[in-house]
Protein backbone atom coordinates (compact mmCIF):
# COMPACT_ATOMS: atom_id res chain seq x y z
CA UNK A 1 0.00 0.00 0.00
CA UNK A 2 1.60 3.39 -1.04
CA UNK A 3 1.71 5.82 2.13
CA UNK A 4 0.59 9.33 2.33
CA UNK A 5 1.44 11.23 5.51
CA UNK A 6 0.72 15.10 4.51
CA UNK A 7 0.57 16.62 7.96
CA UNK A 8 3.40 18.19 9.99
CA UNK A 9 2.24 17.28 13.37
CA UNK A 10 2.46 14.10 15.31
CA UNK A 11 5.87 12.94 17.06
CA UNK A 12 8.47 14.75 16.44
CA UNK A 13 12.04 13.11 16.99
CA UNK A 14 14.74 15.58 18.15
CA UNK A 15 15.48 15.41 22.23
CA UNK A 16 18.40 16.50 23.42
CA UNK A 17 21.19 16.48 20.57
CA UNK A 18 23.35 13.49 20.41
CA UNK A 19 25.74 15.07 18.23
CA UNK A 20 26.63 17.25 20.74
CA UNK A 21 28.46 14.35 21.99
CA UNK A 22 31.37 12.33 20.74
CA UNK A 23 30.68 9.03 18.99
CA UNK A 24 31.32 6.03 21.05
CA UNK A 25 34.34 5.05 18.63
CA UNK A 26 35.41 8.09 16.40
CA UNK A 27 37.44 7.66 12.93
CA UNK A 28 37.13 3.85 12.30
CA UNK A 29 39.28 2.88 9.67
CA UNK A 30 38.01 0.97 7.12
CA UNK A 31 39.95 1.15 3.33
CA UNK A 32 42.35 3.53 2.24
CA UNK A 33 41.40 4.45 -1.63
CA UNK A 34 42.66 5.54 -4.79
CA UNK A 35 39.86 8.45 -5.90
CA UNK A 36 40.71 9.69 -9.39
CA UNK A 37 44.57 9.34 -8.27
CA UNK A 38 43.74 11.22 -5.06
CA UNK A 39 44.28 9.05 -1.70
CA UNK A 40 41.18 8.97 0.31
CA UNK A 41 40.45 7.10 3.63
CA UNK A 42 36.94 5.82 4.28
CA UNK A 43 36.38 6.29 8.16
CA UNK A 44 33.26 5.76 10.18
CA UNK A 45 31.75 7.32 13.28
CA UNK A 46 29.87 4.76 15.50
CA UNK A 47 27.50 5.65 18.23
CA UNK A 48 26.28 2.36 20.67
CA UNK A 49 23.16 2.73 22.87
CA UNK A 50 23.49 3.17 26.23
CA UNK A 51 22.62 -0.36 27.72
CA UNK A 52 23.89 -2.35 24.46
CA UNK A 53 23.27 -5.95 24.18
CA UNK A 54 25.38 -8.50 23.22
CA UNK A 55 24.30 -8.50 20.11
CA UNK A 56 23.35 -4.74 19.07
CA UNK A 57 21.75 -3.92 15.75
CA UNK A 58 22.97 -1.33 13.66
CA UNK A 59 22.25 1.02 11.01
CA UNK A 60 24.40 2.60 8.43
CA UNK A 61 23.79 6.16 7.52
CA UNK A 62 24.92 7.36 4.36
CA UNK A 63 24.94 11.16 3.84
CA UNK A 64 24.51 13.12 1.30
CA UNK A 65 26.63 14.44 -1.89
CA UNK A 66 28.80 17.29 0.07
CA UNK A 67 28.61 15.94 3.07
CA UNK A 68 30.95 13.76 5.12
CA UNK A 69 30.60 10.88 7.78
CA UNK A 70 31.77 13.39 10.60
CA UNK A 71 29.97 16.40 9.22
CA UNK A 72 28.53 18.01 12.34
CA UNK A 73 25.68 20.10 9.74
CA UNK A 74 23.68 17.05 8.62
CA UNK A 75 20.23 17.33 10.90
CA UNK A 76 19.06 14.30 9.45
CA UNK A 77 21.53 11.98 11.59
CA UNK A 78 21.28 14.38 14.57
CA UNK A 79 17.23 13.54 14.43
CA UNK A 80 18.02 9.50 13.81
CA UNK A 81 20.67 9.52 16.80
CA UNK A 82 18.38 11.11 19.44
CA UNK A 83 14.92 8.27 17.64
CA UNK A 84 17.68 5.51 17.47
CA UNK A 85 20.16 5.04 20.43
CA UNK A 86 17.16 4.78 23.02
CA UNK A 87 15.55 1.95 21.30
CA UNK A 88 18.85 -0.11 21.56
CA UNK A 89 20.30 0.30 17.90
CA UNK A 90 23.57 1.75 17.16
CA UNK A 91 24.27 3.86 14.08
CA UNK A 92 27.78 4.16 12.21
CA UNK A 93 28.13 7.27 9.85
CA UNK A 94 29.88 6.11 6.85
CA UNK A 95 31.80 7.66 3.84
CA UNK A 96 31.92 7.79 0.14
CA UNK A 97 35.00 8.76 -2.35
CA UNK A 98 34.33 12.59 -3.28
CA UNK A 99 34.79 12.09 -7.02
CA UNK A 100 30.96 10.34 -7.48
CA UNK A 101 32.27 7.75 -9.54
CA UNK A 102 30.17 4.40 -9.94
CA UNK A 103 30.12 1.69 -9.49
CA UNK A 104 33.16 2.81 -6.93
CA UNK A 105 30.91 4.74 -4.45
CA UNK A 106 29.09 1.55 -4.74
CA UNK A 107 31.78 -0.27 -3.77
CA UNK A 108 33.07 1.68 -0.95
CA UNK A 109 29.52 1.63 0.75
CA UNK A 110 29.89 -2.55 1.09
CA UNK A 111 32.86 -2.27 2.07
CA UNK A 112 31.49 -0.71 5.50
CA UNK A 113 29.31 -3.88 5.67
CA UNK A 114 31.59 -6.36 5.11
CA UNK A 115 33.43 -4.59 7.62
CA UNK A 116 31.23 -3.79 10.41
CA UNK A 117 30.29 -8.16 10.18
CA UNK A 118 33.41 -9.00 9.97
CA UNK A 119 34.57 -6.97 13.31
CA UNK A 120 30.81 -7.79 14.49
CA UNK A 121 32.14 -9.00 17.72
CA UNK A 122 34.63 -5.99 18.38
CA UNK A 123 31.54 -3.69 18.10
CA UNK A 124 28.85 -5.59 19.46
CA UNK A 125 27.18 -5.94 16.67
CA UNK A 126 24.64 -8.34 15.43
CA UNK A 127 25.96 -8.90 11.94
CA UNK A 128 22.33 -10.37 11.13
CA UNK A 129 20.42 -7.41 12.04
CA UNK A 130 22.04 -4.47 9.69
CA UNK A 131 20.01 -1.91 8.24
CA UNK A 132 20.80 1.52 6.27
CA UNK A 133 19.29 4.75 5.74
CA UNK A 134 20.19 7.37 3.06
CA UNK A 135 19.42 10.63 1.69
CA UNK A 136 20.05 12.10 -1.51
CA UNK A 137 23.35 10.74 -3.37
CA UNK A 138 23.25 8.60 0.30
CA UNK A 139 19.61 7.63 -0.81
CA UNK A 140 20.96 6.57 -4.33
CA UNK A 141 23.17 4.42 -2.52
CA UNK A 142 20.91 3.22 -0.15
CA UNK A 143 18.36 1.72 -3.20
CA UNK A 144 21.55 0.16 -4.88
CA UNK A 145 22.14 -1.50 -1.39
CA UNK A 146 19.10 -2.82 -0.64
CA UNK A 147 18.99 -5.00 -4.33
CA UNK A 148 22.05 -5.84 -5.17
CA UNK A 149 23.93 -7.64 -1.86
CA UNK A 150 24.28 -10.63 -4.03
CA UNK A 151 25.02 -9.16 -7.13
CA UNK A 152 28.59 -10.53 -7.98
CA UNK A 153 29.50 -7.42 -10.35
CA UNK A 154 28.57 -4.78 -8.03
CA UNK A 155 30.41 -5.64 -5.22
CA UNK A 156 33.49 -4.72 -5.46
CA UNK A 157 36.98 -5.39 -3.21
CA UNK A 158 37.20 -2.38 -1.43
CA UNK A 159 38.80 -3.11 2.17
CA UNK A 160 38.75 -6.50 1.78
CA UNK A 161 36.70 -8.90 3.88
CA UNK A 162 35.57 -10.44 0.92
CA UNK A 163 34.32 -13.75 2.45
CA UNK A 164 31.64 -11.46 4.39
CA UNK A 165 27.74 -10.78 3.25
CA UNK A 166 26.79 -7.08 1.74
CA UNK A 167 22.83 -7.86 1.67
CA UNK A 168 21.54 -5.68 4.25
CA UNK A 169 18.23 -6.55 6.36
CA UNK A 170 16.63 -3.13 5.85
CA UNK A 171 16.47 -0.13 3.92
CA UNK A 172 15.24 3.48 4.56
CA UNK A 173 15.83 5.31 1.40
CA UNK A 174 15.41 8.83 1.68
CA UNK A 175 15.22 11.37 -1.83
CA UNK A 176 16.62 9.31 -4.10
CA UNK A 177 17.45 9.04 -7.87
CA UNK A 178 16.37 5.39 -9.09
CA UNK A 179 16.61 5.36 -12.36
CA UNK A 180 19.01 8.16 -13.72
CA UNK A 181 17.02 7.85 -16.89
CA UNK A 182 13.50 9.11 -15.56
CA UNK A 183 14.94 12.40 -14.76
CA UNK A 184 15.04 15.34 -17.23
CA UNK A 185 17.40 15.60 -19.90
CA UNK A 186 19.75 18.05 -17.78
CA UNK A 187 19.42 16.31 -14.75
CA UNK A 188 20.64 13.49 -16.24
CA UNK A 189 23.01 14.44 -17.94
CA UNK A 190 24.15 16.75 -14.73
CA UNK A 191 25.28 13.47 -12.95
CA UNK A 192 26.48 11.67 -16.01
CA UNK A 193 29.75 14.02 -15.36
CA UNK A 194 29.81 12.36 -11.59
CA UNK A 195 29.14 8.90 -12.53
CA UNK A 196 30.75 8.39 -15.90
CA UNK A 197 33.00 11.42 -16.07
CA UNK A 198 31.91 12.48 -19.35
CA UNK A 199 31.48 16.20 -19.63
CA UNK A 200 28.59 18.30 -20.44
CA UNK A 201 28.67 17.59 -24.54
CA UNK A 202 29.08 13.53 -24.05
CA UNK A 203 26.56 13.18 -21.37
CA UNK A 204 23.79 15.20 -23.78
CA UNK A 205 24.71 12.32 -26.36
CA UNK A 206 24.67 9.82 -23.98
CA UNK A 207 20.79 10.68 -22.90
CA UNK A 208 19.64 11.31 -26.74
CA UNK A 209 21.04 7.93 -27.50
CA UNK A 210 19.35 6.42 -24.62
CA UNK A 211 16.32 8.29 -25.60
CA UNK A 212 15.89 7.31 -29.46
CA UNK A 213 17.41 3.52 -27.97
CA UNK A 214 20.16 3.91 -30.20
CA UNK A 215 21.92 0.97 -30.12
CA UNK A 216 24.31 1.28 -32.77
CA UNK A 217 25.04 4.84 -30.69
CA UNK A 218 28.99 5.21 -29.90
CA UNK A 219 27.40 6.42 -26.54
CA UNK A 220 25.57 3.24 -25.82
CA UNK A 221 28.20 1.76 -24.22
CA UNK A 222 27.93 4.61 -21.77
CA UNK A 223 24.07 4.09 -21.14
CA UNK A 224 24.34 0.46 -20.51
CA UNK A 225 26.84 1.69 -17.97
CA UNK A 226 24.37 3.86 -16.40
CA UNK A 227 21.44 1.00 -16.59
CA UNK A 228 24.14 -1.06 -14.31
CA UNK A 229 24.18 1.21 -11.59
CA UNK A 230 20.16 1.96 -12.00
CA UNK A 231 18.52 0.51 -8.59
CA UNK A 232 15.63 0.17 -10.45
CA UNK A 233 17.07 -2.92 -12.73
CA UNK A 234 17.54 -4.81 -9.81
CA UNK A 235 14.56 -5.53 -7.47
CA UNK A 236 13.39 -9.16 -7.47
CA UNK A 237 10.77 -10.61 -5.17
CA UNK A 238 13.30 -12.12 -2.51
CA UNK A 239 15.11 -8.45 -2.18
CA UNK A 240 14.97 -7.35 1.63
CA UNK A 241 11.93 -5.18 2.71
CA UNK A 242 12.67 -1.44 2.02
CA UNK A 243 11.22 1.90 2.90
CA UNK A 244 11.28 4.74 -0.07
CA UNK A 245 10.30 8.26 1.32
CA UNK A 246 10.56 11.82 -0.48
CA UNK A 247 8.81 15.08 -0.51
CA UNK A 248 5.55 15.84 -3.31
CA UNK A 249 7.93 19.28 -4.04
CA UNK A 250 11.06 17.96 -4.38
CA UNK A 251 12.49 19.52 -7.34
CA UNK A 252 15.14 16.80 -8.64
CA UNK A 253 12.34 14.63 -10.04
CA UNK A 254 12.75 12.35 -6.81
CA UNK A 255 9.11 11.80 -6.28
CA UNK A 256 8.54 10.32 -10.17
CA UNK A 257 11.89 8.17 -9.17
CA UNK A 258 10.84 7.12 -6.01
CA UNK A 259 7.02 6.44 -7.36
CA UNK A 260 8.88 3.92 -9.58
CA UNK A 261 11.13 1.91 -7.74
CA UNK A 262 8.16 1.39 -5.16
CA UNK A 263 5.79 0.07 -8.16
CA UNK A 264 8.64 -1.99 -9.01
CA UNK A 265 8.65 -3.75 -5.87
CA UNK A 266 5.30 -4.63 -6.23
CA UNK A 267 5.80 -5.87 -9.69
CA UNK A 268 8.41 -7.98 -8.27
CA UNK A 269 6.06 -8.94 -5.57
CA UNK A 270 9.05 -7.51 -3.04
CA UNK A 271 7.82 -6.39 0.51
CA UNK A 272 8.12 -2.05 0.13
CA UNK A 273 6.43 1.06 2.13
CA UNK A 274 6.18 4.43 0.39
CA UNK A 275 5.68 7.57 2.01
CA UNK A 276 5.18 10.89 0.72
CA UNK A 277 4.75 14.28 2.12
CA UNK A 278 2.68 16.73 -0.26
CA UNK A 279 4.48 19.73 0.47
CA UNK A 280 8.28 18.30 1.15
CA UNK A 281 11.08 19.38 -0.39
CA UNK A 282 14.37 17.18 -1.20
CA UNK A 283 15.49 15.82 2.03
CA UNK A 284 12.50 17.36 3.62
CA UNK A 285 10.37 14.76 4.49
CA UNK A 286 8.66 15.78 8.06
CA UNK A 287 8.66 14.59 11.84
CA UNK A 288 5.65 12.34 10.91
CA UNK A 289 6.95 10.09 7.97
CA UNK A 290 10.84 10.54 9.93
CA UNK A 291 9.12 9.13 13.01
CA UNK A 292 7.16 6.73 11.32
CA UNK A 293 10.71 5.42 8.89
CA UNK A 294 12.40 4.94 12.78
CA UNK A 295 9.59 3.08 13.45
CA UNK A 296 9.56 0.68 10.72
CA UNK A 297 12.90 0.47 10.56
CA UNK A 298 13.17 -0.63 14.24
CA UNK A 299 10.58 -3.02 13.92
CA UNK A 300 12.49 -4.75 11.08
CA UNK A 301 15.52 -4.65 12.56
CA UNK A 302 13.86 -6.27 16.47
CA UNK A 303 15.07 -9.75 17.01
CA UNK A 304 11.08 -10.77 16.40
CA UNK A 305 10.18 -8.53 13.14
CA UNK A 306 6.69 -7.97 12.36
CA UNK A 307 5.29 -10.37 9.54
CA UNK A 308 6.25 -8.73 6.17
CA UNK A 309 2.34 -9.54 4.78
CA UNK A 310 0.37 -9.82 8.01
CA UNK A 311 -2.79 -12.29 7.41
CA UNK A 312 -5.53 -9.58 6.76
CA UNK A 313 -8.82 -10.56 8.17
CA UNK A 314 -12.09 -10.34 6.16
CA UNK A 315 -13.90 -7.46 6.75
CA UNK A 316 -17.84 -8.82 8.04
CA UNK A 317 -20.35 -8.76 6.08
Amino acid sequence: MRNLLGSMAGMILTTVPCLAQAPNIADIPVAHINDLRQPFDLKANIYLPPAAAAKTPLVLYIHGKGGAYNDTRDQVVRRLLDALLPRGIAVARIDYRRSGRMPQMLFDTKAYLRFFRAHAAVYHIDPNRIGIWGVSRGGNLAALLAVTGDVKALEGDVGGNVGQSSLVDASVIESPLTDLFLSSDEKAASMFGDYLGTNESDSKSIVAAYRKHDTTSPWWRDVERIEQVNPINYVKKDSPPALIICGGLDPSNVVQNCTALFDRYIQKAAPASYYALSTGTHVRVGYDIEAASVNWLAGRLSSAPPPLFPDLKPIPR
